[in-house]
């Protein structure tokens, strides 16, 4: 059986053919047939299509650096470029989740060809049906990732022959949000509303739901509702609606949720120590040989509010400098005391405690660059902050034979709550999203005080809580572009703390500074598509503008 599996495996990174030669059942290895009409094969094939939805845990793929959430040394010269269009994306390694178009349609034939040839297939109909239901959703899922990237995309749902015409053409964005809401309808009806804890990481009909709530939210935003149909606003409050109060809670603990399978998680990647990540490493401390590859930003910690009064320390101008905020009770002498609480479970600062000992970030201290006693202050942090969210503080950054196995949340309560206080705002509901807005500001672990701001100032409230509770788990990125402000926030320096500590007194001075300055274009709200792809297409693909269209 071992050698079927490895097989099996092969035959799935390679992907199926329909040339003639799979009409011949090889004595030595699996054929096509085997694949459709094996009840154990045939969800193989579909576990390993769950692989199209990337997760966060490689430091590659956390969309958080890629605007300002994040900072990582790797290849951020060469992004800038791709992202300014004067590089093309197939020209750059490392890239990871941002350009996601040859992984998607990758996937997309994989689940193109499931669908072909299983419903042909002996296995019966009850056994095939909740596997179509998954297939669909994952499908649904991948073009969502597409136009939440590129705008409207090719709607592809046959399986291309080496005869047939490539040529293929862009579907609108609302013809693909029409696809999508379709795909997860009928996925749902196949699937149980929970999967059971023994197939946790499977879709279920709740996920197909909190899908559909935030496709359709992104679709009632202004890039993508430049009229502001407010009938849209009313779909994406509706779909968010029906997992309200249905089988889900906000656990007492933010940091726990992150850690284990809960009450909250709607649909998530699970991890085994078979199956670890190596994300505490990239993630961890330079002095407990960690290689803080990324790290929070200091604009990340500034959206964090003052837990006593509810408000920001600082006020960003247009000139890219701060302005302390009168009366938000911030002290700049001693920034870390009275934040958010959700700031300690998600952020490691200079003076906190992990793994039995304070971070020290100030100037020599042992997690700083400039450490005589670290043994690789190269891999220290560049902003002055080291992550501490999705960690387990029982897992050290290497050394130990237990590996981070905390499942990658990709769809969670509190998202579907705020999705709901964003669509009802904009449908004119100002109430109800202010009282959704504080059930996740006040769950017990949290406790930030009661919003009663109106119009535009609650506009503004509503989209730093998504900041700041949805924070490094690939929403910031997609937010700031779909809300049209990204040419406000993405030209905002990337900023760090510098500390500095007087070793008579021992007292510590703080210093913003710029990290890096940052440009950004209007068209930089989508993405190129690559241009190896237009090229395959013979250039029925157009180019998003902006954009250098061909290869010179």
């Amino acid at each position: 059986m071992k050698k079927y599996m490895i097989c099996f495996v092969s035959a799935l990174v390679l992907g199926f053919s329909s040339c003639d030669l799979m009409d011949l059942k090889p004595l030595d290895q699996l054929s096509e047939e085997d694949v459709w009409n094996d009840e154990e094969l045939l969800q193989l094939y579909v576990n390993g299509c769950y692989n199209a939805l990337q997760h966060g845990y490689r430091y590659t793929d956390m969309m958080g650096i890629y605007c300002d959430e994040m900072y990582t040394r790797s290849n951020d010269g060469r992004v800038v470029e791709y992202l300014a269009g004067t590089m093309d994306a197939d020209n750059i390694t490392g890239m990871g989740i941002l350009n996601y178009w040859s992984t998607a349609y990758s996937y997309i034939r994989k689940i193109n060809t499931f669908l072909e040839k299983a419903e042909a297939g002996s296995v019966p109909e009850e056994v095939k049906r909740p596997m179509i239901g998954e297939m669909k959703f994952i499908r649904a899922y991948i073009y969502a990732e597409l136009i939440w990237r590129y705008g409207g995309v090719p709607i592809i749902e046959k399986v291309y022959g080496l005869n047939d015409d490539f040529g293929v053409e862009r579907a609108s964005y609302d013809k693909c949000v029409e696809f999508i809401r379709n795909e997860l309808i009928e996925a749902q009806r196949m699937l149980p509303e929970q999967q059971p804890a023994s197939e946790q990481g499977r879709a279920s009909g709740d996920a197909c739901q909190a899908l559909l709530a935030r496709v359709l939210l992104y679709w009632a935003s202004p890039l993508n509702n430049p009229t502001n149909d407010r009938q849209r606003w009313t779909d994406a409050a509706n779909a968010a609606w029906a997992l309200i109060d249905k089988h889900y809670r906000l656990i007492d603990d933010y940091g726990d949720v992150f850690l284990s399978w809960n009450d909250e998680v709607i649909f998530a990647r699970a991890f085994s120590q078979a199956n670890s990540t190596e994300f505490a490493t990239w993630a961890g401390r330079s002095g407990d040989n960690g290689q803080g590859v990324i790290t929070p930003t200091q604009n990340m910690v500034n959206a964090y509010e003052m837990q006593a009064t509810g408000l920001r320390p600082y006020v960003e101008q247009a000139d890219g400098t701060l302005t302390l905020n009168a009366g938000s009770g911030y002290d700049p002498a001693n920034p870390y005391a009275g934040r958010d609480p959700r700031f300690y479970a998600s952020v490691l600062y200079d003076g906190s405690v992990w793994m039995g000992r304070e971070t020290e970030i100030f100037y020599g201290g042992l997690d700083e660059a400039n450490s005589k006693v670290s043994s690789q202050p190269w891999n220290a942090t560049q902003t002055g902050y080291y992550l501490r969210k999705f960690l387990d503080e029982s897992i050290p950054p290497t050394g130990s034979s237990v590996k981070m196995t905390s499942p990658w949340i990709f769809m969670r309560y509190a998202e579907v709550l705020l999705n709901y206080a964003e669509a009802k705002f904009e449908e004119g509901d100002e109430p109800t999203a202010r009282f959704y807005l504080k059930q996740v500001r006040q769950r017990p672990g949290v406790n930030m005080p009661e919003v009663k701001d109106s119009g535009d100032a609650l506009r503004e409230r509503i989209h730093n809580e998504r900041r700041v509770e949805l924070a490094f788990e690939h929403h910031r990125f997609f937010d700031v572009r779909r809300w049209k402000v990204a040419e406000r926030t993405e030209t905002f320096p990337l900023q760090k703390m510098v500390i500095t500590k007087d070793e008579t007194s021992g007292t510590k001075n703080y210093d913003i500074q710029i990290l890096k300055n940052r440009e950004f274009r209007s068209y930089q709200l989508l993405l190129p598509i690559p241009r190896t792809e237009i090229e395959k297409s013979l250039n029925t693909l157009e180019q998003n503008d902006g954009y250098v269209k061909t290869a010179e």
